[in-house]
């Protein structure tokens, strides 16, 4: 009997029987690791998921809401026995898995609208998307993110950068993110649970210290340098060529001394000081030869504080240091080498937990060298496996959602911590806040894939301002923006001694006891204006009329007007006058506002993360404070949410597509049956049936309303089963 006979006859026996053997040679090979871990640990699989568990699990998993119930009904009517694998690969090529991996990639990279660069930060999600949907290998996204090098009209990748302010948190993170492993301890002493030494994270950091994300204004326009004498050059040269060479030197040293004085850049800086605001946080730039100081407090004997420290990696294999290369380009070509099994471990670890609920090793982010994974046979496999993958995260989650292991029935029993899983089945969980969200949406709206990942049309023409900006500073150069100050030296003038005058009177005012004789208000008013005035002239000077309205207008984020709620015109002509008005009234209130819940889009489409006490944080959202920082756990707001907040208005608000769908329906029972088919992508059992009976009987029509209710609050549609 050959090798794979032997696989399926194992296979068979341990239960995957009614299953079809996987229609990928990795994915069998996953089933046969599994298959060996089970007859080892003494286990059973779990029976096979049926068709109904199956399409819709497949929809949570990978575009991150549930199906609509057309989609549903497309998949359990379909004969193809391909039909899951050709449904995947649909999936994994949609806007909906882009949408879904986002909402993913931005807990674990805590991605944040709520920080100083908000421009930075829109354009850092806009970036992440892209890749994510281009299907970048992982590893040349990480490399991208920690090279990138510029402005954010260059690339959006340098909200990896501004993310954290602290050089020191910040590779904290990075190591934790990318090779699995929590080194933070090591920031300010040895750590006391592991081997790293505080000397160690610093030899870390100095891979990274070059990485300087603090605004440079100005600098873009310095005063030229006087040009300085090449000694060894005069030696060589004639008497003629070194009297030539000497008057051009000359000439030089008067035009750097005539070209600008600091007291007049200092006078251009001042004016232009607002439009220079939005420059703040918008760029990294890369200064090699940067190097880390030990803190004023290190303790140990190895080095005294102060001392500077020099590259050197934490983890095997080592990171030397390449003529021509930066540093920086170094430690990243190093962390993302296949040579380097953390990294490849970690993400393919993190993949499997993506799909399976737990990973092979826990906790994801804290490997040490004693972690021992559940299935070491299949961590090595699929270590390797997203090697050959290249790092196509994409590629290798198709293996995983093709595997019969993943087809099999969840198991609903909590692992307690410490004690080894064997996977035999995914594990039961809560859908995320994203995913309920993304589900109402779907709900409400139907299918809503098709508004993800569209250009942010105003950010981009924002971007390219900044950057006209900023050559045109670089053009000019310092005598230029001068030369345009003095031309219009005599309104800065009056514009300066204005708001002097007006400095003077508050300050005067106030020494005298007598600010409330002023109007402060009207004085901060006019000052205000002339400084506008002032910067004004300037940009128009600049960069010309049009684009200076441009870049005085700024870039403020909003969200897109959601679109209008279609309803079927026949449903629409059937209604009464009254009925319209109510119709009219419960679409206004289904598009948000003060006391409405605005389904408009998808939870990646939304201010990231969420406000506070929204539906979104309510349910779990991640702060974006901590690495993977999203809760799943069950609260008592939730349940108000779900049974008295404006969800409700939604799902049965006229406009919303379940409401549409329900008013086909002749009978209360027919009803009841749609409801389950949107929310549960089945129908109604007998038993449920049964009970229902007596339902309609006892409540009437008002049995939807309570049906609607039990299962929109119920752990069979707030579960990914």
């Amino acid at each position: 009997m050959n090798a794979f006979r032997l696989s399926s006859a194992l296979l068979f026996a341990l239960g995957f029987a009614c299953l079809q053997a996987a229609s990928l040679p990795e994915s069998r090979k996953i089933d046969e690791l599994l298959a060996q871990g089970w007859q080892k640990a003494g286990v059973k699989p779990n029976p096979a998921a049926s068709d109904e568990v199956l399409v819709r699990r497949l929809y949570l998993d990978i575009v991150g809401r549930i199906p609509s119930v057309e989609e549903t009904q497309a998949y359990l009517t379909s004969s193809d026995p391909e039909k899951r694998s050709k449904l995947i690969d649909s999936l994994l090529g949609s806007t909906g898995h882009t949408s879904h991996m986002f909402n993913y990639w931005a807990d674990v990279l805590r991605l944040s609208d709520n920080v100083k660069g908000r421009l930075t930060a829109e354009a850092y999600e806009e970036w992440l998307k892209k890749q994510l949907h281009a299907n970048t290998p992982y590893d040349q996204m990480v490399r991208n993110l920690l090279t990138t090098d510029g402005g954010v009209w260059d690339s959006g990748s340098i909200g990896f950068w501004q993310r954290d302010e602290n050089k020191l948190d910040h590779l904290a993170y990075t190591v934790q993110v990318f090779l699995g492993t929590s080194i933070v301890c090591a920031q300010c002493h040895d750590h006391p649970f592991d081997k790293w030494t505080q000397m160690d994270y610093y030899h870390m950091a100095a891979f990274t210290w070059g990485m300087d994300t603090k605004s440079r204004g100005f600098e873009v326009i310095k005063k030229s340098r006087a040009p300085e004498i090449d000694k060894a050059a005069l030696k060589t040269m004639d008497k003629k060529e070194r009297k030539e060479y000497l008057a051009k030197l000359q000439a030089g040293k008067k035009y750097a001394e005539s070209e600008v004085s600091r007291e007049d850049l200092q006078k251009v800086k001042q004016a232009m000081q607002d439009v220079m605001k939005p420059l703040r946080y918008t760029s990294a730039q890369w200064e090699e030869g940067k190097l880390p100081a030990l803190p004023h407090d290190y303790k140990y004997t190895n080095a005294k504080p102060g001392d500077k420290v020099t590259p050197k990696a934490m983890f095997s294999p080592e990171a030397p240091l390449k003529d021509g290369q930066s540093t920086i380009a170094t430690f990243a070509g190093w962390m993302t080498s296949p040579e380097n099994p953390r990294f490849t471990t970690v993400i393919a670890n993190r993949m499997w937990k993506k799909a399976f609920g737990l990973g092979l090793i826990e906790p994801v982010d804290q490997l040490t060298d004693s972690t021992v994974a559940a299935n070491p046979a299949l961590m090595e496999f699929l270590t390797q496996l997203m090697i050959e993958k290249k790092y196509a995260l994409k590629d290798f989650l198709r293996v995983l959602y093709n595997t019969d292991a993943y087809q099999l029935a969840a198991t609903a029993q909590e692992v307690p911590a410490g004690e080894v899983y064997h996977f035999t089945g995914p594990i039961l969980r809560r859908m995320s806040a994203e995913q309920i969200w993304d589900s109402l949406v779907t709900l409400t709206r139907g299918n809503m894939d098709d508004a993800v990942d569209d250009d942010n049309v105003r950010l981009h023409q924002y971007l390219d301002d900044l950057s006209m900006f900023i050559g045109t500073l670089r053009d000019k150069g310092a005598q230029g923006i001068v030369e345009i100050a003095r031309q219009n030296a005599d309104r800065l003038t009056a514009n300066r001694e204005k708001l002097a005058n007006m400095q003077k009177q508050l300050a005067e005012a106030k020494k005298n006891g007598t600010e409330s004789s002023i109007d402060v208000k009207a004085i901060s008013r006019e000052a205000q204006q002339l400084r506008r005035e002032t910067e004004r002239d300037f940009l128009i000077a600049l960069v010309g009329e049009e684009r200076a309205a441009d870049l005085r207008q700024g870039y403020k984020a909003k969200q897109d007007a959601p679109k209008r709620p279609q309803i079927d015109p026949k449903l629409f002509a059937s209604m009464t006058k009254e009925q319209r008005r109510e119709f009219i009234k419960n679409a206004a209130k289904a598009g948000g506002g003060k006391d409405g819940l605005s389904l408009a889009s998808r939870a990646s489409e939304q201010q990231s993360p969420a406000k506070a006490g929204t539906f979104l944080r309510t349910f779990g959202q991640s702060d974006r404070e901590l690495i993977e920082n999203a809760s799943t756990d069950a609260s008592v707001p939730q349940a108000l949410a779900l049974i008295n907040g404006p969800v409700l208005d939604a799902l049965t608000s006229p406009v919303s597509k379940l409401s549409q769908s329900l008013q086909t329906a002749t009978t209360t029972q027919a009803k009841v049956e749609k409801l389950y088919e949107a929310l549960l992508s089945r129908a109604p059992t007998g038993d449920e049936k049964a009970i229902m009976n007596e339902v309609f009987t006892e409540r009437g029509e008002k049995a939807v309303a309570d049906v609607l209710h039990a299962l929109i609050t119920g752990s069979q549609f707030l579960f990914v089963q």
